[in-house]
């Protein structure tokens, strides 16, 4: 039996690696699903029942539009997957003030917009399930990237008040913190990780290096974290609500 068969869901960062991984998945096992992301794939899913939309999580009127289409095609949204995310990666001495607005305005006030916007809909049909993306940095503190740390631990408070404030609805809110997840971000982006040019796991002495230092001695795969995202979307975690689930081979021990 399909875990979330006839469940609809708005998966928001639905491009990223994460994202396209909890979108396939969630199709999978019977979603209806809307993938929405400020950029849209150009390889796209073959499916009846997912839709792209273009999602700037930072607008109110963005959210709105975007819900407005899940309700226009699929009647009702019971699922909202937030994960998407934004990052400059500096030391602290050379983090800006308008970088640290841009990474809380996604990272932080990007989710509490999308909760507030879907929260209602959810209310309607008296059941829901909020997964909410946080980060390594949100369990281990770091050196680079205060204000992505800060908005990362941030959705801590953010998941918790949430779960507290809809459980009366058979709403539900839980906060999945990924570690290092073999992504095309971490492959490709040389500025990810303090280890020089090497930051990118395509050099092989790094991908190792990392891999080393992770307990489990493996880097997570996206459909780690989507079997994770669609145990938390279903009525398997029916009894699961403002939690923190590192997945991240044990770094965050």
């Amino acid at each position: 039996m399909k875990k979330v068969k006839n469940e609809v869901a708005i998966v928001a960062g639905g491009s990223g690696g994460m994202g396209r991984a909890v979108v396939k998945k969630l199709l999978d096992e019977g979603a209806k699903v809307v993938s929405a992301d400020l950029d849209i794939p150009k390889k796209r899913i073959n499916n009846n029942n997912l839709i792209y939309y273009k999602l700037d999580s930072t607008k109110q009127d963005s959210w709105n539009k975007t819900v407005k289409i899940a309700i226009k095609n699929f009647k009702k949204i019971s699922i909202l997957v937030n994960c998407f995310g934004s990052n400059f990666r500096r030391e602290f001495d050379e983090q800006n003030l308008e970088e640290w607005k841009k990474i809380l305005d996604v990272n932080l006030t990007g989710v509490f917009i999308g909760i507030k916007t879907v929260a209602p809909l959810m209310k309607k049909g008296n059941k829901g399930s909020i997964v909410n993306f946080g980060s390594i940095v949100t369990l281990k503190g770091g050196r680079n990237g205060p204000a992505y740390q800060a908005s990362k631990t941030g959705l801590i408070g953010l998941t918790k008040s949430t779960a507290l404030s809809f459980s009366e609805y058979n709403i539900r809110c839980n906060l999945i913190c990924p570690g290092h997840v073999d992504t095309d971000f971490i492959r490709e982006n040389n500025s990810y990780s303090p280890n020089d040019w090497s930051t990118s796991i395509q050099n092989p002495k790094n991908y190792e290096e990392r891999k080393s230092q992770i307990p489990l001695k493996n880097f997570q795969e996206t459909t780690d974290i989507a079997n994770l995202t669609l145990f938390l979307s279903s009525d398997d975690s029916k009894m699961i609500t403002g939690s923190i689930i590192p997945i991240d081979g044990g770094s965050s021990i």
